[in-house]
């Protein structure tokens, strides 16, 4: 059994879809963080998607404990293309925090696994999407709670993650992808140019 870390993205919800697809990872549970960010809009997203595949959803509001100032919670601006380094939207502490409320929510519910969709493509500017970072967490569920973190995409890029998710059938109309909210994508913001990118 699987408890998906669901941002109501591309990539986390290709995750979900492709969890409930794989053999033995049967996706039971989705969790989505609320950290502040200024595209409130993907919660929206994701309850829709939890809906649409029928698998548990809460919402963890951790605003409190990821308030610091970045792009996405309010302080500074919102770049309209990635940083060749550390982008100003990366979040201190946030993959790190819902891995470990993922983790904790497996273990308390008996759940084997929790699967986190970043990609290749997010390395340069989001440090705690790379294998480097990821496998430790996945050593240290596995060592303290028996929980492994599962990361099918670590070496995929946007756009092959897009590919399979058209291979699943995955409804990409209801993800939300853009970092300033709204009804509508800016189609200016790094998050939009990415997903533009990789949808041609």
């Amino acid at each position: 059994m699987s408890l998906v870390l669901l941002s109501g993205g591309i990539d986390s919800t290709v995750a979900l879809a492709h969890t409930i697809a794989a053999p033995g990872m049967a996706a039971r549970l989705a969790l989505t963080i609320d950290y502040g960010q200024t595209h409130q809009r993907e919660i929206k997203s994701a309850r829709a998607i939890a809906q649409h595949y029928g698998v548990e959803h809460h919402v963890i509001d951790l605003t409190d404990a990821l308030s610091f100032p970045c792009g996405l919670t309010g302080s500074g601006d919102i770049p309209t293309r990635h940083a060749n380094g550390i982008d100003n939207t990366f979040v201190p502490g946030r993959n790190l925090v819902m891995a470990a409320v993922g983790i904790a929510w497996a273990y308390a519910r008996r759940i084997r696994n929790v699967v986190i969709g970043a990609n290749a493509d997010d390395r340069t500017g989001y440090p705690d999407c790379r294998r480097e970072f990821l496998t430790p967490l996945n050593e240290a569920g596995r060592v303290g709670y028996g929980v492994a973190v599962w990361t099918p995409f670590i070496d995929m890029t946007k756009r092959e993650v897009i590919g399979l998710g058209q291979e699943l059938d995955v409804p990409l109309e209801l993800t939300w992808s853009c970092y300033l909210g709204g009804d509508e994508p800016c189609n200016n913001c790094g998050a939009c140019q990415s997903r533009n990118e990789a949808m041609a």
